[in-house]
């Protein structure tokens, strides 16, 4: 019998070690990045404008005679606005060059 016991030992630890979680392999530390995306941070405010914005207008909606933004913070509230529509959950420095660009390209108001 402890043959018998001996051997059922074996194959039940076995058994239980092959069904552990797998460890990925550990990645050298010089390693080059293997996403292809760039952070969404280190895009441009046109970028991500494209990427999140024009899914609901086009830059019509900026250049219309009775647009509602009158000022830099009113653009910068509905930027806000929009992306908690949205759930984008864009950082604020992302929101911030969202506004930089349409500034700069569409509203030209003083900053």
């Amino acid at each position: 019998m402890p043959k018998v016991f001996l051997l059922a030992l074996c194959a039940a630890t076995l058994t239980l070690t092959a069904c552990g979680e797998k460890q990925p392999a550990a990645t050298p530390p010089n390693a080059p990045p293997t996403a292809t995306m760039q952070p969404v941070s280190d895009l441009s405010g046109k970028a991500l404008h494209d990427a999140n914005c024009i899914s609901c207008h086009d830059s019509a909606v900026y250049t219309r005679a009775e647009r509602k933004v009158q000022d830099l913070a009113m653009l910068g509230a509905q930027v806000r606005r929009c992306n908690a529509n949205l759930g984008t959950q864009l950082f604020d420095e992302d929101l911030d060059k969202i506004v930089v660009y349409l500034n700069d390209s569409f509203y030209k108001f003083p900053k």
